[in-house]
């Protein structure tokens, strides 16, 4: 599959802005003016979403989803050497 001159143009450009501190201060503009009690409004509102949705999981789905990730070896090996050295 080719892509076309514009095609990539357009990925360089999302792949440029994911990877910017724009994105960053684009999804915080919505929370400059809000006050900490309508953020933790807005936090309870995205828990009970969260939670309605893993309701719907089965007892294995929700196992697996619920899963966390391994962490890579590198990681762990930096991990690792910083509390060799407390």
């Amino acid at each position: 599959m080719a892509f076309t001159a514009d095609q990539l143009a357009k990925l360089e450009a999302q792949r440029a802005y994911f990877a910017s501190d724009e994105l960053i201060k684009d999804r915080a503009a919505i929370w400059r003016d809000t006050s900490p009690e309508e953020c933790l409004v807005a936090v309870i509102d995205s828990c009970n979403e969260a939670a309605h949705f893993l309701s719907l999981k089965s007892a294995e789905e929700l196992e697996r989803v619920l899963a966390p990730e391994p962490l890579p070896p590198d990681t762990i090996a930096i991990l690792e050497a910083l509390q060799r050295r407390r």
